[in-house]
């Protein structure tokens, strides 16, 4: 079943189909409607459909404003956009958002039907390529690539959290729903894969899936999608240590199993579980030493605190329990690199990152990322890329 939600400001539009299709014999669900985005916006966030049907002019939010709010914090749903012949000037903004459908008001039974079938087809296929693991990785990395650019564009930024604001969520609150967004890459789940042991596994786990756990029934967009995620965030660790996720994980990539594993939410967690669990005992298999846990930790330590002025030898050594002197022998034994070429390594690669998908500049990437010299930055910049941050970035765009 697909859970549909609809938003439409004129009541007649709204009855109509709401009425006009009979839903009790199809594979859709009417789960709710609203007359216009500013209310429909909490609801969908807590019903979390698969299928929006959304109005283009409506008052306080209109559809594009709610499309490109959902398509950034649910970019699972699909999205019906409706729309009078005067408006048809809104549909190139609208497929930029990722709207799936486009239709001309007025709209029969028939052809609702008709559209909502091919999104229904469209809903089926994304699941069967989820299960391809390399195309899992790449949609997903693509994806996020594209929301964290247009996150991080300071006029759109504001705006949504105006929005957020006028909806009665505190600033805080507002910022929260936005920064959210940048969880999509999986990037928290490998710092958890890399850092945390079988004892965190259910902590872990509890704080990744609490949309999920918060959600009544059953959502299998939403568990695909998390499911997804955390696929591509052991794949990452995996890879890493030169493992094949195919021999490691406890999981078929078969559609039938699949499909069992999202029938229910208690299979779900059960699977999730033995994946977590056969990720960490995998990692430790292949970091085995005297200073394991040392080393983790000072790694964890490094990466989270990376921007600060203060961070040196003297303070991780501090943080993991051990001398500056012991802790550079055993960081070079057991990395195989040295204390300051991996703090290095993790400011240059956040350095990277802000470069391709910001507009900031290269003074405020400097002190970003724990240079307080700008030129300083520039030369490590380039000593360790081969170029600098001007023609990196220049390198970015011209892929794009």
């Amino acid at each position: 079943m697909y859970k549909v939600f609809l938003v439409e400001d004129e009541i007649v539009v709204r009855e109509g189909i709401r009425n006009s299709i009979p839903w009790d014999k199809t594979p859709y669900i009417l789960t709710g409607e609203a007359p216009d985005g500013e209310m429909a916006l909490p609801v969908i966030t807590d019903i979390k459909p698969d299928i929006l049907i959304t109005d283009i002019k409506m008052p306080f939010m209109d559809g594009l404003a709610l499309s490109r709010i959902v398509k950034k914090t649910l970019p699972w749903i699909k999205i019906i956009i409706l729309s009078g012949h005067d408006e048809f000037q809104y549909a190139r903004e609208a497929i930029s958002i990722g709207v799936e459908e486009y239709l001309l008001k007025p709209v029969s039974s028939k052809d609702m039907l008709n559209t909502l079938e091919k999104i229904a087809a469209r809903i089926e296929e994304e699941k069967k390529e989820l299960l391809n693991i390399e195309h899992l990785k790449q949609s997903i990395e693509e994806s996020v690539y594209s929301i964290s650019r247009a996150i991080r564009n300071d006029a759109e930024r504001s705006a949504e959290r105006k929005t957020a604001v006028g909806m009665g969520l505190t600033e805080e609150q507002a910022d929260n729903q936005t920064e959210r967004l940048l969880n999509i890459n999986g990037d928290i789940l490998w710092t958890k894969f890399r850092y945390a042991s079988k004892k965190d596994i259910d902590s872990v786990i509890q704080e990744y899936t609490r949309p999920l756990m918060d959600l009544p029934g059953e959502n299998e967009m939403l568990e695909y999608y998390i499911l997804g995620e955390i696929v591509v965030a052991a794949s990452k660790i995996i890879e890493e240590f030169n493992g094949d996720i195919k021999k490691v994980v406890p999981l078929s990539f078969e559609r039938d199993e699949i499909k069992k594993i999202i029938s229910s939410k208690e299979e779900f967690y059960k699977k999730i579980r033995e994946l977590f669990g056969a990720v960490i005992e995998f990692r430790d298999s292949r970091t085995g030493g005297r200073y394991q846990s040392v080393i983790l930790k000072a790694k964890e330590y490094i990466d989270r605190k990376y921007a600060s002025g203060d961070m040196s030898l003297s303070t991780v050594a501090s943080y993991v329990g051990i001398s500056p002197n012991h802790l550079s022998a055993v960081f070079s034994q057991e990395v195989g690199e040295t204390f300051i070429e991996y703090l290095t390594k993790v400011r240059i690669e956040k350095a990277k990152h802000l470069l391709k998908n910001t507009a900031m500049k290269s003074a405020d990437i400097a002190n970003e990322t724990g240079f307080n010299d700008p030129h300083y930055f520039s030369f490590i910049f380039k000593k360790n890329t081969g170029v600098s941050p001007r023609e990196f970035r220049g390198s970015e765009a011209g892929d794009l």
